[in-house]
């Protein structure tokens, strides 16, 4: 086990989803998390995508501004808000840009752990 994969382990994890959809990509994203505990240089890559991809779209402004802010704090902040189980974690989630590259085989893994990983859920919190 890796000291990423240590460090993500130690944060809550989020365990109420609204669909699969949601539950794959909050697993991939602790998989990409634990990657930029162990390598940290991999910020330069998501930052190089935003500045090539989010910051000339008007329409990611937000998304923009919000990662290039989070991206200037320490990278186990990085790391626990985009695991963060809120909105904003949420939205990290879902315009996270590329910061590395998750092999087939890797997600399907992370596809089976969030599978397997089905804490109860209230269903009344299903929207």
């Amino acid at each position: 086990m890796t000291e990423g994969e240590r460090f993500v382990g130690s944060l809550p994890r989020k365990a109420d989803f609204h669909d699969g959809n949601k539950r794959r990509s909050y697993e991939l994203t602790r998989r990409i998390a634990a990657r930029l505990i162990d390598d940290p240089e991999l910020v330069a890559s998501g930052r190089s995508y935003l500045d090539r991809f989010v910051r000339p779209d008007p329409a990611q402004a937000h998304a923009y501004s919000l990662w290039n802010a989070l991206l200037d704090q320490d990278i186990s902040q990085i790391v626990r808000q985009m695991l963060e189980d809120s909105p904003k974690g949420e939205l990290l989630r879902d315009t996270q840009p590329v910061f590395t590259v998750i092999s087939s085989q890797g997600s399907k893994m992370a596809e089976m752990v969030g599978l397997q990983y089905r804490p109860t859920a209230s269903p009344e919190r299903r929207e």
